[in-house]
This record gives structure tokens, C-alpha cells and sequence, in this order.
């Protein structure tokens, strides 16, 4: 590196320490006199400032101990302020946040116009080896522009310079007035090098061994300062070359670690993430034999692996779409097979019932009209869920087709609410009921039957009870008669339940209730040998035509 250019980065480093000591010394002046200002216009100070009466009343004493705290917490607040000090010209009463005998000599010495800093002594005395300032600002009242006293604050340039040097070293340093007054000095200092500046400059003193550098500082009050800094050349030597140093041994070793992390992540992260993309590609077009193989950290192949267990799942699941649709086809095909044979039948029932007609047979033809309603009904052309109403009628259609066979030997009795009708139910649910106590209840008994249908409801429920006065079933000892058949299809009651509940139309009825409605909706038998049986279904309550209707 050249002389020249070594030089100037010397010279730009102490210019830039000097500005900004200038700029911290100017920030604690400026400080000094907005408290000060603060504490002239405070309401309570104008109070004790005009206060004329008895200095023993109680208004005074409050107002006098305000003014003091006042004051004394300026100088806990601001460690470079000396003293505080109120003095009004009316009373000639002063108070001061401080007492003694070197505060009263401060006390004296002030000295200078309002809202201005100034020196306390002369360079060759100071106040107790320290350097002073003094602010003064007079107290003006408003209402008549007379002026009541000053308020003084003594700022410690000695203290503000020790704590400001620890950050800012140097040979020597001098701050003085516009009038050439010395506001402090600090070290050895050259006065006929100071003169002989005439702008704020920079450069090396003729010995060569330091850089001197003046410049100017604006204050309070309108009031511009010199300021002249020294720096030692070998002490900011000894500093920017180190400097210098440690940045290119910076930038090396930052040269260096991105060169290695640049292969290291180019190798451990670029590469394999290239690969996997690759493989998904080919997988995206159909290729799903597109596996992971490659050897790599454990965290890839974890990640590998994971992608080749995902191959096989889409794999299993595309196989099992395949056999679905196939499967669906095949059902299609079923059911387009099966649709025939309803049409056969309906074709067939309606040349039987023309025949009754001919033949003047009324009883086959309304046989025959009540077994197309069922079979209409139990093929689902009007959906999944009729009303109850509906489901009723399709009962007593089963009921005249029945009496064809039994006569007036079975008869059928309701007892609905009729706010229960307009509720939807699963289709055909209650005739595999009414046909299950026809066979397995009322034929055995030889008698004549009665089968009872009840609809009620319950808070939220819908109940229906199908009851009949056939040879009833026994049931499991020490048990209160009522047996609860979950839908899940098991029971709780002996060999003669389980056979009296085998048959196709009970097992349809309860596979229902458990598709549409949950394991939580029950249907429950209760019977007595000789007595009978009752089957009661709880179904929630689902509303198909008005309320009430």
C-alpha cells in the first residue's frame, strides 16, 4: 500500500472521530438547555417565582418543596450537571438543589447573558480542577412580561470530556469561545499550530508524528466554538494496518467457505434433488418402476425411500381402481340382467288381474293391484326413504294380500300419532316385521292373531312398535323380558331367540338401521311364551312432508 494512500485513511479516520465527538459534546449542551427551558416555564416554578404573601402558609411550603425536588433530581438525572440554582429577583430568595461551600462560591460566580453558555473562571482557574459552564435563562412572567429571576444550570466539562475520551483517545484537545476564551483544554497542545488554522482542516503537525485537525461547533444561543483535536499517527498506525489484516483474512476465509459449501451443497443437495426430480418425471409419465436406487446420505435415502414406497402405493391403488371399475361393469351388466325379470312379472300380474276382471273375480284383482304396489315399493323407484304414511299403506297392501290366504283370522290394528306420519323412513321397514309375526307368532298358534302397529315420539326419536298375541319365545332367565338386538346383528338371548330372529326380512331390517343411521339406533324384542312378542325400533327423527300434515 502507498504512503499516499496510507496517509489519507489516517487522516479520514481522525476527521471522522473528531466529528463525532463534536457531535456527542453538542448533544449533551443541547440537552442542558431543554431541561433548563423546561424547569423556566414550568407552571409551578412561575407560582413560587411570583409568590409575594406569608412564607409560612401551606401553598407556599408545598410550591417551595416542588421547586426544590425539581432542581435536584436535574442533577441525579444528568451526572454532568454540578448545581441547579433558582434566584429571583423580587424576594431575593435563592434555592439550589445543592448546599455547601463550594456550591455557594458556584453560586456567585455567574456571570454571562441568558440562554447562552458560559466559561466559569479562566483557563488558569478552574472551579475545584474542573472545567464549568453555566447556562442562564431568566423566568418571565406572562401575563405582564416582567421578569422574576434565573434559573442557572453549572455544567461539568472535565466529567462530560472523561467519559467522551475513553471512545475517542487523544494527544490533546481544546474547545474554545468565539472571543478565544478557553471552555476546556485536555493534554499538551501547540497554541501556534492552532492559529495558524484559518478553516476546519486536517493534517499531519510539522514533526510528522501527529495529525491535528480543527473544526467549528454551532451551540446554543447562537454562539459558534472551535474545536482542536490531536491524534498520535502510531497509535491509528498500529490500528489500520491490523485492520487492514483482519478484513483480508476475512475475505479469504469467506472465499473459501463459499467455495466449500458451494461443492458440499452442490454435491449432498443439488445432485440428488436433480435425480429425484428426474425419477418423478418419468414417474408422472407412467413409468412408476422409476425407483430411488442411488447411495447417498442417510437423510436421501430416507427421503428415497419414502418416494419408493409412494411408487408402490399409487401402483396398488391404480390396480385397485382397475378391479373396481371392472367389478362395477359387471354389476351394471347384473343389473341390466335382473331388470328383466320385475318387467316379466308386472307384465304377468296385469294379464292375471284383466283375467280376474273378465271372470268377475274382484278379490284376485285387488290381491294382485296390492302385490304390484309392493313390488313397486321394494324396488326402490321412489328412493330410499319414503313418509310413514306411506310405509303404512304399503303394510296394509301386504295385509289384503295375506287376507286372501288367512281370512278374517288376522286382523291389523293402528295406533299412530299423527305427527309421526310425515316422518321419513328406510323403505319396506315395517312389513318384514308384520310378516315375521304372521309366520313366526300367529300361524303356530292356531288362533285367531291380532298384530298391533304403534308410532310415537319421543324427544328426539321416532319409535315404532310392532306387537302380536302369537306363542311368544323365552328368553334368557333373570332377565326383565326385553332384549336389545344391536345392529351389529349379535343378541343376548338364547337358541330359540337367535332362531326366531334368523330370518332373511329381520336381517335386512337391521342392516339397514346400521347403514342409514349408526350402531347407536337400536331394535329391541320382548317376549313371553304364550304371550306374545314385541319388536320396537328407535330411529332419529327425519321430516318428508309438512309438520303436522
Amino acid at each position: 500500500m502507498s504512503t499516499a494512500y496510507k496517509e489519507k485513511e489516517l487522516l479520514l479516520s481522525v476527521d471522522q472521530r473528531h466529528d463525532q465527538l463534536l457531535f456527542e459534546i453538542n448533544q449533551e449542551l443541547r440537552h442542558a438547555s431543554e431541561v433548563t427551558h423546561r424547569n423556566v416555564v414550568d407552571r409551578a416554578i412561575n407560582s413560587y417565582a411570583k409568590w409575594r404573601a406569608t412564607a409560612e402558609s401551606k401553598e407556599y411550603q408545598e410550591l417551595k418543596a416542588y421547586a426544590n425536588q425539581l432542581l435536584y433530581e436535574q442533577t441525579i438525572q444528568n451526572r454532568y450537571v454540578e448545581q441547579v440554582c433558582l434566584m429571583l429577583t423580587g424576594t431575593s430568595r435563592t434555592l439550589c438543589s445543592q448546599s455547601g461551600d463550594g456550591m455557594a462560591a458556584m453560586e456567585t460566580s455567574v456571570k454571562g447573558p441568558y440562554r447562552s453558555f458560559e466559561p466559569v473562571g479562566t483557563e488558569n482557574r478552574t472551579f475545584n480542577g474542573s472545567y464549568m459552564l453555566t447556562y442562564t435563562e431568566p423566568i418571565i412572567d406572562i401575563t405582564n412580561n416582567q421578569e422574576l429571576g434565573t434559573l442557572t444550570m453549572w455544567l461539568n466539562m472535565s466529567k462530560l470530556w472523561k467519559s467522551l475520551s475513553i471512545m475517542h483517545p487523544s494527544l490533546s484537545y481544546v474547545l474554545t469561545a468565539s472571543n478565544k476564551t478557553v471552555i476546556f483544554r485536555s493534554g499538551a497542545y501547540n497554541s501556534t499550530e492552532i492559529q495558524g488554522f484559518e478553516r476546519a482542516d486536517v493534517r499531519m503537525n510539522t514533526e510528522g508524528k501527529a495529525f491535528h485537525s480543527l473544526k467549528y461547533i454551532d451551540i446554543p444561543g447562537g454562539h459558534t466554538w472551535t474545536s482542536y483535536f490531536e491524534a498520535s499517527i502510531s497509535k491509528s498506525d498500529s490500528i489500520f494496518p491490523r485492520y487492514r489484516t483482519w478484513v483480508a483474512a476475512l475475505f479469504i476465509f469467506v472465499i473459501v467457505l463459499s467455495l466449500g459449501s458451494s461443492y458440499l451443497f452442490s454435491h449432498y443437495v443439488s445432485k440428488p434433488l436433480n435425480m429425484l426430480k428426474a425419477l418423478m418425471n418419468r414417474a408422472e409419465r407412467g413409468d412408476l418402476r422409476a425407483y430411488w436406487t442411488a447411495k447417498s446420505s442417510v437423510a436421501w435415502m430416507q427421503l428415497g425411500d419414502s418416494y419408493n414406497q409412494m411408487l408402490n402405493r399409487v401402483e396398488d391403488l391404480i390396480k385397485q381402481v382397475k378391479r373396481e371399475e371392472s367389478l362395477k361393469k359387471e354389476a351394471e351388466m347384473e343389473a341390466l340382467h335382473y331388470q328383466l325379470n320385475p318387467h316379466f312379472l308386472y307384465n304377468t300380474l296385469n294379464t292375471i288381474k284383466w283375467v280376474a276382471k273378465i271372470h268377475k273375480t274382484p278379490q284376485i284383482s285387488e290381491v294382485v293391484s296390492a302385490l304390484v304396489r309392493l313390488l313397486q315399493a321394494s324396488l326402490g323407484k321412489k328412493g330410499e326413504f319414503i313418509t310413514l304414511r306411506e310405509e303404512i299403506g304399503l303394510t296394509r297392501d301386504y295385509m289384503e294380500i295375506q287376507k286372501f290366504r288367512y281370512g278374517d283370522r288376522i286382523q291389523i290394528v293402528t295406533e299412530l300419532d299423527e305427527l309421526t306420519l310425515g316422518c321419513l323412513v328406510p323403505r319396506m321397514l315395517l312389513q318384514p316385521l308384520v310378516e315375521n309375526a304372521i309366520i313366526h307368532g300367529i300361524e303356530p298358534s292356531k288362533g285367531e292373531g291380532i298384530i298391533t302397529i304403534r308410532t310415537w315420539l319421543d324427544r328426539d326419536l321416532l319409535f315404532c312398535q310392532v306387537d302380536d298375541n302369537g306363542v311368544g319365545m323365552q328368553v334368557e332367565e333373570g332377565s326383565s323380558g326385553w332384549t336389545a338386538i344391536s345392529i351389529g346383528g349379535g343378541t343376548s338371548s338364547g337358541p330359540i331367540l337367535r332362531e326366531r330372529m334368523s330370518g332373511i326380512g329381520i336381517t335386512h331390517i337391521r342392516e339397514k338401521i346400521k347403514l342409514y343411521y349408526g350402531p347407536e339406533y337400536k331394535m329391541h324384542i320382548g317376549s313371553k311364551p304364550g304371550e306374545g312378542t314385541t319388536i320396537r325400533m328407535s330411529l332419529p327423527i327425519h321430516h318428508g312432508e309438512e309438520w303436522g300434515k
